[in-house]
């Protein structure tokens, strides 16, 4: 991550306490949007909104902190697994064994039909992504929640646009 950059996009640029976050909020964030299309005819909202809410932008708290200091955070929790090795051989011959690495059982998306794929985008990728986008969006507007300097918005707005264009040469005119 790089302080002088918006904060990206995307939460599987982000670590694990992110995603749970950002699922939380994205639940909270649909039960909004849901209650404003139907104009309060369908109203979720309660005590826990607010706390869904909150846990949600504490669990952001490690990872916007990281960008807002320029600090690069593992995007995983597991342990590295290290795979078998065998040494085997006569005298003067050595023949090196690698076995690959063993993680226990995962269930994996690409496992899933047709049906449980598109459950599992609406129940849980589609909050994952739609709280990412909250989060992303507040910590770029609070730039880092009281770091120093203007906000992440502003830079982003000044690093998305060249000062004088007019003073750039034509693309055209490079040669190699």
């Amino acid at each position: 991550m790089n302080r002088l950059e918006p904060m990206p996009f995307g939460p599987d640029l982000k670590d694990p306490l992110w995603r749970w976050g950002a699922f939380l909020v994205g639940v909270v964030s649909f039960i909004a949007l849901l209650a404003i299309a139907t104009l309060g005819g369908i109203w979720f909202i309660g005590w826990w909104w607010f706390f869904a809410l909150v846990l949600g932008f504490l669990f952001s708290i490690r990872s916007g902190r990281a960008w807002a200091t320029g600090e690069r955070l593992a995007i995983s929790f597991t342990r590295a697994v290290q795979p078998t090795v065998d040494v085997k051989g006569q005298a003067g011959s050595t023949y090196v064994l690698l076995e690959p690495a063993r993680v226990g059982k995962r269930v994996r998306p690409r496992e899933f039909g047709p049906l449980w794929w598109a459950l599992y985008s609406v129940f849980v990728r589609f909050p994952v992504a739609l709280g990412d986008v909250v989060l992303t969006l507040a910590w770029r507007l609070f730039g880092g929640a009281g770091s120093a300097g203007t906000s992440a918005v502003q830079r982003s707005i000044q690093l998305e646009r060249i000062d004088h264009p007019e003073t750039q040469p034509p693309p055209d005119s490079d040669t190699f």
